[in-house]
């Protein structure tokens, strides 16, 4: 008998798996099974057939496919979930059939009928990734389709694949159109059965020294502990603005969980006397309020680094996170090695934080002396960027050419250094906006968010960005993810979801969260709420939110709120422009 032949090839591969199928079965194991054969007898295997891919391997109620195209992979996925979709409309939710899909692009082996290898792990290992009805992708397939397909790619970060020992960046496949599957009660519930990364919430250290100028020293390693420890996949940490609302807050750990849905909490204080300093720091599990670690350090100032360093890496043991070699090595704190440089840039964040023209010259200022001292930080040409940036777009600046051009070429010498500082794509996509390329700026956030899908902020950005060039749908979407990662959001996220909804023609959705938005920031979210009313007709009300601007905001302008809208569609400028002044405003 001849001996199978094995070959390699590259090859789309897409696992799937029914959801609930345990459950069903224990409830009605000849109707489950049934419904399963039916619908791959009906559905799945003709679909796969014309697309020219070929099922592998089944697996009770899963299996695996090859495909010659990716082009084929996503479309056969996608198809063969809308199809499920309006096959279990009119079921009850007991009765319906839902599936996940994870498809990869990579090397296989093909051994005779089957097929091995990381092609294949990896797609295997996406797939409960997936939310049910859904489908998730890698980042070789992603690429490999870019401006190919109808849909959209929402980056999830990097999550930890077991058994796979590269980082995977991870995208779940959003319709430009019609949802890719409607999956009824059930399915949601079934959400609740997959494994969920910890939350853990940092909050701001206190500062036990009796000079008050020391309290950024604590602020600054909190922000470290943060964006460090974003990095891990298998870790959910709350975005910074929401921890930052507990500065200085008498509070348990267990109410601090409640209100940020976090099941971890750790706490930290640090005195300084001369070049010496006392760290303590405590994590809680929120859910019990025991202390899970505690731990104290007496070191030199210069020793604060490494410091860090120890404290990440116990933290994700204490949380029993796996951590690939690729995570560990971005745990190390990389800002600056130098103490002086760091004690600056972080004086700049903190000044950053706030957004005005006065605090941001300040957080410029600081940035510059911070490079003085240590030129070649990506981080710290990271964020010069975004001041010059942002100072550019709203006019905070004296020469707005040259402060776009600062803007640029710190963002690129950020990247020279590291071309995975996502601050520094976001400042490129800050730039791009500002000049209108609209396209150009929507790819920078893009790649931003998936080196820090995480980033609340970016998020945020991102949505405005997509809202300016005339993609409102996906604008929503991130503005309404930025509120996700970020609790206690700082507001603007509600802004740009009002903005987006606006665009979007959702205009009941928009003057709900503009009105929030301006019930908690009294003066914010009037504008595109006048807007929003004079788009639906009625001037009336267009007019008596004019009023209300105005009062809240005497020196407003329509000249110069319109050179802050960067949007690529300037009919809808000049006609936002038109409805501003027939309501009222000067």
């Amino acid at each position: 008998m001849a001996e199978p032949t094995i070959q390699r090839k590259l090859a789309a591969i897409v696992a799937a798996d029914m959801v609930g199928f345990s459950r069903q079965m224990q409830a009605d194991e000849v109707g489950t099974l049934q419904r399963l054969k039916q619908v791959h007898h009906e559905l799945i295997e003709p679909e796969i057939a014309s697309r020219s891919g070929r099922i592998f391997k089944t697996m009770g109620d899963g299996f695996l496919a090859e495909f010659a195209s990716a082009i084929d992979a996503l479309n056969c996925a996608v198809a063969i979930q809308r199809a499920i979709g309006v096959r279990n409309d009119p079921l009850a939710e007991k009765d319906r059939t839902i599936f996940r899909f994870g498809i990869n692009l990579g090397d296989v082996i093909v051994d005779g009928d089957d097929v091995f290898g990381d092609g294949v792990n990896i797609a295997a290992r996406l797939e409960p990734l997936a939310e049910p009805g859904g489908i998730v992708v890698s980042e070789t397939l992603r690429v490999h389709l870019a401006n190919k397909v109808e849909v959209d790619f929402e980056p999830l970060g990097r999550p930890n694949l077991k058994n796979i020992s590269e980082a995977v960046d991870v995208y779940r496949v959003r319709s430009k159109n019609a949802p890719i599957q409607s999956t009824g009660t059930d399915a949601v519930n079934d959400v609740k059965d997959t494994v969920l990364p910890p939350v853990l919430a940092i909050l701001p250290f206190d500062n036990m020294s009796s000079d008050a100028d020391q309290e950024h020293l604590g602020d600054g390693i909190t922000e470290d502990l943060i964006s460090s420890l974003s990095q891990i996949g298998h870790l959910s940490v709350v975005a910074r603005n929401s921890a930052f609302t507990f500065k200085g807050r008498a509070t348990s750990a267990s109410d601090v969980g409640k209100e940020l849905n976090a099941r971890y909490v750790m706490t930290g204080s640090l005195r300084r006397s001369g070049n010496r300093i006392r760290i303590t720091t405590q994590l809680t599990d929120a859910e019990t309020d025991q202390h899970m670690w505690t731990a104290r350090y007496d070191r030199d100032l210069d020793d604060i680094f490494a410091v860090q360093d120890e404290i990440t890496l116990t933290i994700a043991t204490a949380l029993q996170v796996e951590l690939t070699e690729g995570e560990q090595a971005k745990l190390r704190y990389t800002t600056t090695d130098n103490i002086d440089a760091w004690t600056m840039f972080i004086r700049g964040l903190s000044a950053f934080r706030t957004v005005s023209a006065d605090t941001y010259r300040h957080a410029r200022k600081c940035f510059e002396e911070a490079l003085a001292i240590d030129p070649d930080a990506a981080q710290i040409h990271a964020m010069l960027a975004c001041v010059h940036a942002i100072e550019a777009r709203f006019y905070w600046t004296e020469d707005r050419d040259r402060s776009l051009a600062l803007a640029k070429e710190h963002a690129e010498r950020a990247l020279a250094i590291d071309e995975r500082t996502a601050d520094a794509w976001a400042a490129i996509g800050y730039w791009h906006m500002c000049e209108r390329r609209l396209d150009d700026s929507v790819a920078a956030y893009a790649k931003a968010v998936t080196l820090a899908p995480d980033h609340a902020d970016l998020r945020g950005l991102y949505a405005l960005a997509l809202a300016f060039a005339e993609r409102p749908d996906d604008a929503v979407r991130e503005a309404k993810t930025a509120i996700r990662l970020n609790p206690l959001d700082p507001g603007w996220y509600s802004g740009v979801l009002g903005h987006a909804l606006r665009y979007a023609g959702q205009y009941d959705d928009a003057l709900s969260v503009l009105s929030d938005y301006n019930r908690e920031k009294a003066g914010f979210g009037l504008v595109d709420i006048v807007l929003t009313y004079a788009d639906m007709g009625d001037t009336e009300k267009a007019g008596l939110y004019a009023k209300s601007l105005l009062k809240s905001r005497p020196d407003f302008s329509v000249a110069n709120w319109a050179r802050t809208q960067n949007c690529a569609d300037l009919s809808r400028l000049h006609k936002d422009r038109q409805s501003l002044t027939n309501a009222g405003l000067p």
